[in-house]
Formats: C-alpha cells, sequence, structure tokens
C-alpha cells in the first residue's frame, strides 16, 4: 500500500545467525558367491550414502531450519531422516515432512509425494522452531538417511551400480541452495509452493519482493518488488515485532519458469534510478511498439516509468507523473498494472486520499510511459479500498481490493465486468477471503496461469509482517478457480502446482486449519475469524509467533472452548497446537471429533510456563470433517494461552 509518513518510525536492529552444515556417508556394497560358477557377482542395490544441507535463519528464541537431502546411493522408495538438535531447541510447524521429536533427537520422514529419490536426486523439507536461552545453541552436526550415516561419498567395492534417473521425467529436484518453501512432488512435473515462511531465492538468499508485480515472457514469469530496509531487519529477527523502516534498498527482479524456484536477476531500480524517496506498488508491461519493458511504480506524492530493453536488465528512469486527470484527488492511492489480451496495459487504482473511488487508466499505447485520463468504475460506500489489483479470466475481468487497514491483512473485495472500464457489477466478498483474512495478507498481485492441461489464477498476498508483526513470511500466493464468474480463493498453506500445464492441487503437507495463529484480526476481538468461541475467549496480546493468541481465561468459575469445524479429504491426521496454561482447571485439552470415531483429547490443565508444543496424532477421519478446538472447565484465574495450530495429514 502507499505509505503516509505517520508510520515511519523506529529500526529494530538484529543479528541474522546463517549456518550450513553438509555431510555425506557410505555403507558396503555386498559382494556374493555364485554357487555353480564359483564366481564374483556384484550388487549394485546394497550402495548407499546422502548429503545433507542444513541452514537456519536465528533470531532470539526461535529459528527457521531449511534442510536438503540428496540421495548418493541407490533409489529410494521412502526415507527417514535423523538428527540431533544441540541443546534446548524444539521444532514446531514443518514441511514437505513429518517431524517427530523425542528429547533432541529429531526424526523427519518423507510424505506421499517425494519418497521416491533416485541416484542424485534431491529434495527439500524445512521447519520453524524454538530455543531456550539468550543464544542459538547451533545447527546439528550428523545426519542419518534410513539409518546410514552422511558424510558424502558412496562406497560400492568393486561394483558399479547401474546408471539410475534422478527423478520421474519433467521432474524437478531443487539444489541444496533451494528455497525452503520449495520441493518437488514425485511424478509431475510441478513443484510444491510452501507458504507461512520465508521464501528464499536459488541462491539460498531471501527473496524481498512486496508491492510488486508478474509479468510471464515466453516460458519464464517475471516478479519484481520492493526490498524495504524493514523486511530485512524484520526478517532478521521477528521476535523483536514490527518496525516502521518503509525506507527503499532497491526495486528487485526475480525470474522463475515454475512459479516456485525463483532465481535473483539484480535490481531493477534503486533509489538513484527512481529519484529518493517512499517507493511502491511497482507494476511492469511490455510495450509492443517500442518494444521496450515499461516498469511503473509509484514514488513520493507521483509516478515514476523506467525502461529496459530486457525484462531482466536495469530500468532507466524514463518519465514522471504527478497528476492523472479525471482523478478525485489527482494521484493514484494503491494501484497496479494489468495487461489485456491485446496487450494493452492499463493502471488499476484508487485515489490517492480516502480511496473509495476506483478507477481504471489505459496507459498511452504508443509507449506506455503516461497514465491517460482515469474512468471511475466504482465508488465504495463502505469505505476506502486499497490493494487494488485486476485480473481476467474466461473473457470476464476481476478488479480486487483490501479494507482501508493500513498494512494489515483484510477481506478481499471484487467487482467483476465483461468490459474493462464500465460495467462493474455491486461489490462482494471474495469466497474463500473471510476465514482468515485472505490468508493473512492483503490483496497485492494477480496473474493467470494458463498451462497445456488447464488455467487459473495466482493471488499473491502481501502479509506486510514487518509493519504489522503477524506473523513470519511476506509473500503468500494461492490459486483462485472459478464456477463459471464466481472465483474462489484457495487459502492454502502448501499446495503444488505445474505451471507448465496449468494445473494446482493441495499440498500433502497443507495445514487445514484456518487463521491459525489468531493473526488476521489485527486488534484485540472475542471474536476470530474463522473460530467458533463461547463466552470468556478472546485473543491475546503476546503469541507464540506474531502478536497474538487464543486466551481462555476470566476472574470467576468459568467454561470456555474454542473450536474449527474444517472440511477435509479422509486420512490419518496430526493436530498440534503451542500451548501454555497456568495449570489448576478441572480439565482442560486440545480435542479433535466428529471425524468417524470417538473424541480424542490431549490433556493441557498442568502448568505450562513457557510455549510447548502439544500434539494428538493417529487422528483416522473417515466422514470427510472434524471439529478441532481447545476447552476449559477451570477455576477463578486459570488461564490458557494457544497459538499456531496445525492438522496435517500424514496417511
Amino acid at each position: 500500500m502507499s505509505v503516509p509518513t505517520d508510520r515511519l518510525a523506529r529500526r529494530a536492529h538484529t543479528m541474522v545467525r546463517a549456518r550450513r552444515r553438509a555431510a555425506a556417508a557410505t555403507a558396503a556394497v555386498l559382494v556374493t558367491t555364485g554357487l555353480a560358477a564359483f564366481t564374483l557377482v556384484q550388487s549394485a542395490s546394497a550402495a548407499s550414502g546422502c548429503q545433507v544441507s542444513y541452514t537456519t535463519n536465528s533470531w532470539s528464541g526461535g529459528f527457521t531450519a531449511s534442510i536438503s537431502i540428496t540421495n548418493l546411493g541407490s533409489p529410494l522408495t521412502s526415507w527417514t531422516l535423523g538428527f540431533t538438535l544441540p541443546g534446548g531447541e524444539a521444532v514446531g510447524q514443518g514441511w514437505s515432512a513429518t517431524f517427530s521429536q523425542s528429547g533432541q533427537s529429531v526424526s523427519a520422514t518423507n510424505i506421499s509425494y517425494n519418497g521416491s529419490l533416485g541416484t542424485n536426486a534431491s529434495t527439500s523439507i524445512g521447519f520453524n522452531g524454538t530455543f531456550t536461552g539468550s543464544a542459538y545453541p547451533g545447527d546439528p552436526t550428523a545426519f542419518t538417511l534410513n539409518g546410514t550415516t552422511c558424510t558424502g561419498a558412496v562406497s560400492t567395492g568393486s561394483a558399479t551400480p547401474s546408471p539410475t534417473p534422478s527423478g520421474p521425467a519433467g521432474s524437478s529436484s531443487p539444489s541444496a541452495s533451494a528455497s525452503a518453501s520449495a520441493t518437488s512432488p514425485a511424478g509431475s512435473g510441478g513443484a510444491t509452493l510452501q507458504n507461512d515462511v520465508f521464501w528464499k531465492d536459488t541462491s539460498g538468499n531471501p527473496i524481498y519482493s512486496q508491492g510488486g508485480g508478474v509479468l510471464k515472457v515466453g516460458a519464464t514469469y517475471y516478479w519484481y518488488g520492493a526490498k524495504y530496509n524493514g523486511a530485512v531487519t524484520y526478517y532478521n529477527n521477528p521476535a523483536a515485532g514490527k518496525n516502521g523502516d518503509v525506507s527503499i534498498s532497491a526495486i528487485t527482479c526475480y525470474s522463475s519458469t515454475d512459479l516456485v524456484h525463483w532465481k535473483f536477476e539484480g535490481n531493477a531500480m534503486t533509489p538513484a534510478d527512481t529519484g529518493g524517496g517512499w517507493v511502491g506498488r511497482i507494476g511492469i508491461a511490455h510495450n509492443p511498439n517500442t518494444g521496450k519493458y515499461v516498469l511503473i511504480a509509484q514514488a513520493g506524492s507521483g509516478l515514476v516509468f523506467g525502461t529496459s530493453s530486457t525484462p531482466n536488465g536495469h530500468f532507466t528512469r524514463a518519465a514522471t507523473q504527478s497528476t492523472i486527470a479525471n482523478v478525485s484527488t489527482g494521484m493514484s492511492g494503491d494501484q497496479s498494472v494489468f495487461v489485456d489480451d491485446d496487450g494493452q496495459a492499463y493502471l488499476a487504482f484508487s485515489n490517492k486520499s480516502g480511496r473509495s473511488h476506483l478507477y481504471v487508466a489505459q496507459l498511452r499505447p504508443s509507449d506506455f510511459l503516461q497514465v491517460e485520463p482515469a474512468v471511475n468504475i466504482y465508488n465504495s460506500s463502505a469505505g476506502g479500498r486499497e490493494g487494488n489489483i485486476m485480473f481476467k479470466h474466461a473473457g470476464t475481468y476481476y478488479f480486487c481490493s483490501s479494507d482501508l487497514h493500513g498494512w494489515n491483512a483484510s477481506h478481499t473485495y471484487c467487482i467483476t465486468s465483461s468490459k474493462v472500464s464500465s460495467g462493474y457489477s455491486a461489490e462482494f466478498v471474495l469466497a474463500g477471503t473471510d476465514a482468515d483474512f485472505s490468508h493473512v495478507t492483503q490483496t497485492g498481485l494477480a496473474f493467470a496461469v494458463n498451462g497445456s492441461s488447464g488455467s487459473f489464477v495466482v493471488f499473491g498476498g502481501d502479509r506486510w509482517a514487518d509493519f504489522a508483526g503477524n506473523g513470519i513470511g511476506y509473500n503468500q500466493w494461492v490459486p483462485l478457480t472459478f464456477n463459471g464468474t464466481t472465483p474462489t480463493f484457495h487459502s492454502l498453506s502448501q499446495w503444488n502446482v505445474d505451471a507448465a500445464a496449468g494445473t494446482w492441487s493441495v499440498g500433502s503437507g497443507n495445514n487445514y486449519v484456518l487463521n491459525p495463529s489468531v493473526e488476521a484480526d489485527r486488534v484485540s476481538t472475542s471474536t476470530m475469524a474463522g473460530w467458533t468461541e463461547s463466552a470468556n475467549v478472546a485473543n491475546h496480546s503476546g503469541g507464540h509467533t506474531g502478536r497474538w493468541s487464543i486466551a481462555l481465561s476470566s476472574s470467576s468459575a468459568y467454561t470456555a472452548s474454542a473450536s474449527q469445524n474444517i472440511t477435509l479429504p479422509n486420512g490419518t491426521y496430526t493436530l498440534s497446537a503451542w500451548i501454555k496454561s497456568s495449570g489448576g482447571q478441572h480439565s482442560a485439552n486440545l480435542y479433535a471429533k466428529n471425524f468417524g470415531a470417538s473424541e480424542l483429547d490431549h490433556s493441557i490443565n498442568q502448568s505450562i510456563g513457557s510455549w510447548t508444543q502439544v500434539s494428538i496424532t493417529g487422528i483416522t477421519v473417515t466422514n470427510g470433517s472434524i471439529q478441532i478446538g481447545i476447552s476449559a472447565n477451570a477455576n477463578a484465574g486459570n488461564w490458557i494461552y494457544a497459538d499456531d495450530f496445525s492438522l496435517i495429514q500424514t496417511g
């Protein structure tokens, strides 16, 4: 969104610790004697070995671990990685594997799509963790894969194993430097996108791209956005909370062919190029007349335009604009660039002050270096609209926005038309954005994925965690699907995408709990998005991650509960939550029920003074639904805090 001056505030000081540990191991190849000929027969099937890269980003009390596993031996159909944490560390939410911890020993077992690892094939997994004490205890120093110690080479004796392909045809295998958010589902040409984490590029560096846009050139997607200095600060130490440093370091450019593995192409523009001051809401288009790629951004109180001969080149400032004709306040508020099927580009925006008027304006066709007089397509009577984005599907135009909530999460509001700049419908809430306020984001960008087998739209939500303090991760991308002209937002923590085919599916590691960290609501409330609460329940300032947690408490004896009813595929699940408790309740439980079998509970009525993860495993869902939650029958003054719920399929 555009930033007013009253958001400029302190800048936190942090320190990042990043460590890499790599190891690999060998095991002997068996040699057998043929009984008839008494000759040695080589056995290639016994070759084993592995290599592991373990990278951490730590802050006060917490860390994210990114793990890349490479099988150097014979092909595997399933695997378990084992390692020991140095001390005082606890595994929290994980992705792309099922994690379990006993003391400091941790095991990570494959899930359905990444169990098969051919020779030299890799997969990436990861988890968020916590630690006690003032200093990060350190990384594991040894790893095993299916019991084989990883030290780096494969011992094959005198045998020479037959060459084995590294994976299914068309599949991608991330390298050790690939993003912790990226894995490749076996048997597909796609990749797995993990939300609710900080994304990394193909070199292992954090991706900084907020308030931007995506342009497809050939088979490659180019992603442009702002790198704010406050985003770096928050990444290095999320526990310090939000900051107000909206000064810009650069407009960045990344490229990808699969929408998951992003290569850093460089800085498209720097403050020296834009003229200094605040810059945001960046869009990109290719002008067919000049052959130039044109970047448009808000800069200070107006617009700046940059051009380049290539999508990944350096953009040179080519024009500025201080007013847009026909706009009530003379200039755009939040904006994005939309390119129609015929190549014509438009600016979609609300007015600068108040933001209740929505506009579409054509970019000057000859060069895209001027915004033409705008057309007022809608006026909101329910308050301002910002984070404006525009996309098209099956001949229908969609103009979507968020509430005027500053850096915070919001419902997504849309209007539709069969024409780009007229005839728009009444406003409606985008289905799927109500229960967790658009996956705890604000409308940021949108683009179509058209492939050989299908098409859908990617909704790119900006989670302004650096300026709102609302959890982990800046970019939360989810698929939109359509029933006729009615779009649906799929709030997923993990999903598989095949960009070439234009298809997607729910990831095996998806968390089915919505608003699991209760960060969507932004403010103190007793009615949290996505949850059904009794009396004596509210959100609490102070969470395991982010700003908030669920609190059950009262100054008199009470009963209380908070729950979600969830529709999901049949299968086996694990329910987890991070808990603090005063203890002393008559009863208090994390529970799962109404899933086709008897209720399962985990007691939390004992004193739990620091955040502790509790879990219920082996929940076998047979009726396609479940209710999960916490409940208490308590004395006056007893309390429970709960945060970071997860419900993940394990089988």
